[in-house]
């Protein structure tokens, strides 16, 4: 009797893209009622996990997929203690420089987890260079959208419009499941999902939304030697959702300065930093080691987009001070 599969993917255009292809080449036999499937972000990861765990027994999970989550030493340890003395099939893929540590970690322990890491543009990329070498006309659209998202340069305008569209979609509803899971399901049926009128009516709203975004962000900035920041508070990121990464890029792209976004999310805070001097990850690493000890930094990205999600802080007004005697101090 075939078991389950899990299939846990971040819930952005290129974790959604990425699961979709995985799902069409490699576990079609347990699609759709034997997959369980899940989106998450790097700093939940661990609990996403548990939760799925609880759902089913583990004796009846035959693979865990784990797609595009920037993965850390701390998941690493979950799957050992969770799943080392079983037959289960774990697969992680991933391009997060930041996750190449953990991955590492693993090649000189004997367990049945493959690990699929390149320093390409996003996910799905890795997926066709190291995985899938067919991809049909569909699937090769969408690895490029994927790029895109990501940050990488467009050629054709209809992969770009493509890629702006679902990028911003998911963005403005981060916690919307059933879109973001239909997204997936919807490309492992190989449907053009992105042209239909629910889908261009979410769009302009969230072209509405960044723009007004984007003018709070220039409003408020502060300079600090090089660097530009501004914060926002819980009720502003309800309000902008999944935007924050999408605007600090439209941000340096105009303005040509380094940005760091700090807002509050129920109960943690998260900073969002780009650099287009490859200072992102970098900036979030030394942060994570800059805090004290009571407060839990938890960081992940690229050289040029990366973000740190912190617990255990008293106010946005202290952490908004930390980081400015933190850039001063160490970036000016």
């Amino acid at each position: 009797m075939q078991g389950k599969a899990i299939v846990i993917f971040h819930g952005d255009c290129d974790g959604a893209i990425s699961a979709g292809l995985y799902i069409r080449h490699f576990l079609m036999d347990f699609f759709p009622s034997d997959i369980i499937l899940k989106y998450s972000h790097p700093w939940r990861l661990e609990q996403d996990l548990l939760n799925a765990f609880k759902k089913i027994s583990r004796e009846s999970i035959d693979a865990i997929v784990i797609l595009d989550l920037a993965i850390r030493d701390t998941v690493i340890d979950m799957l050992l203690k969770n799943f080392k003395h079983t037959s289960t099939n774990i697969v992680i893929i991933d391009h997060h420089l930041s996750s190449l540590h953990a991955i590492e970690t693993l090649k000189n322990r004997a367990i049945n987890i493959r690990t699929y890491w390149n320093g390409v543009q996003s996910t799905p990329q890795v997926i066709a260079s190291l995985l899938v070498k067919n991809l049909n006309t569909y699937e090769k659209f969408l690895v490029n959208v994927a790029n895109i998202c990501e940050g990488g340069d467009a050629e054709e305008i209809n992969v770009k419009n493509t890629a702006d569209k679902i990028k911003l979609v998911l963005a403005i509803e981060p916690l919307n499941e059933k879109l973001i899971l239909s997204t997936v399901e919807s490309i492992v049926k190989g449907e053009e999902f992105w042209n239909s009128n629910e889908f261009e009516n979410r769009f302009w709203k969230g072209k509405w939304l960044l723009r007004l975004l984007l003018k709070k962000i220039e409003e408020r900035v502060e300079q600090i030697c090089k660097w530009h920041l501004a914060s926002f508070t819980a009720t502003e990121s309800l309000i902008f959702a999944g935007l924050f990464g999408i605007a600090s890029s439209e941000y340096i792209k105009k303005y040509k300065y380094p940005i760091v976004l700090l807002r509050e999310e129920e109960d943690k805070a998260v900073v969002t930093v780009r650099s287009a001097e490859g200072k992102a990850l970098e900036f979030c690493k030394n942060l994570a080691q800059w805090l004290s000890q009571k407060v839990e930094g938890v960081y992940g990205g690229h050289k040029e987009a990366a973000s740190i999600t912190i617990r255990n802080y008293e106010s946005l007004e202290k952490l908004k001070n930390i980081l400015k005697e933190y850039i001063k101090n160490t970036l000016c």
